[in-house]
């Protein structure tokens, strides 16, 4: 008991001085110099509100469970092509900027995809680049593996217009790894969205991504900082393919302090993100472009 009380304090410690600690979908930019709040690109006010609305109603109550709460904010007359999460006393905030959203490469899927990272920095678990936040590939991975997929689960006629837009080999990818129709257009939909967001960050450096041209870097340990846009779009894709039931009560390496870049943070993230080479295929494993396995 003496040794729970103690723990307890430490974490409370860790979240109170958490504010600082900060992840972002995007290296800092001056992409907000081209924003025009009155010109028709990216996606409209009406859009956004409702995109926020949407995955706070649907995360709030998973961010309780952990003694939480979350806080979404709307921003949209900031020009920031950005997105950003942090923690502080007890609140779990994202900041949602309207010029990232205004972006010509960023559909209203693309810009759930960038939501979905930012909440990922809270719930993605291992690996972890502070305390409490995942890192920028896992959030990555956590936005197309688990994210993305349970917000649009219902939305199974949307879904399914997705299946006559999709490119071959991403279809070809998707329907390897699910059975069902449903499930099957669910993928084609987090593909797309990943291509979205992935063009804007290749934006960035001047880089095109491909579906079809997977980062060839494989790092000797594993990067917490934004990889390059290719090695991301394989990370969406990798998170698209990984059919693991989520479990919307643990965050991986959580309750580990020090800890949670360690092993047993690794065996306890291999339940819900595809891990194992013996088991699957390495088309869903996180990418070696950043991630070097432990275990």
């Amino acid at each position: 008991m003496i040794q729970s009380a103690k723990s307890a304090f430490v974490l409370g410690l860790m979240t109170l001085f958490a504010a600082k600690a900060q992840g972002t979908i995007l290296p800092d930019n001056d992409l907000y110099l081209m924003d025009c709040i009155e010109c028709e690109t990216g996606i409209g006010k009406e859009e956004f509100d409702r995109i926020i609305a949407n995955a706070e109603k649907a995360f709030g109550p998973i961010v309780e469970k952990f003694g939480s709460s979350l806080e979404i904010v709307n921003k949209w007359n900031d020009s920031t092509v950005n997105a950003s999460a942090t923690q502080s006393f007890g609140t779990w905030t994202v900041n949602m900027y309207g010029g990232l959203a205004r972006r010509p490469e960023v559909t209203a899927d693309g810009f759930v995809l960038v939501l979905c990272h930012e909440l990922g920095h809270h719930l993605g678990g291992f690996p972890y680049v502070s305390n409490w936040g995942a890192n920028e590939g896992q959030s990555d991975y956590f936005a197309s593996n688990h994210c993305a997929p349970y917000l649009w689960a219902e939305e199974t006629a949307i879904n399914a217009t997705f299946r006559n837009l999709i490119p071959k080999a991403p279809k070809d990818l998707c329907d390897t790894s699910y059975p069902t129709v449903d499930q099957q257009n669910l993928c084609y939909r987090t593909m797309l969205a990943s291509k979205s967001i992935s063009d804007l960050l290749g934006s960035l450096t001047g880089r095109t991504v491909d579906f079809n041209k997977p980062s060839p870097t494989q790092v000797k340990k594993t990067v917490n900082s934004h990889p390059e846009a290719q090695c991301r779009l394989d990370t969406y894709m990798a998170g698209s393919l990984c059919s693991l039931e989520y479990d919307r009560e643990v965050i991986p390496g959580q309750d580990l302090g020090r800890g949670n870049n360690g092993l047993e943070a690794e065996k306890q993230s291999a339940v819900t993100n595809c891990a194992d080479p013996n088991l699957f295929s390495s088309k869903i494993l996180r990418p070696r472009c950043w991630f070097k396995p432990g275990v």
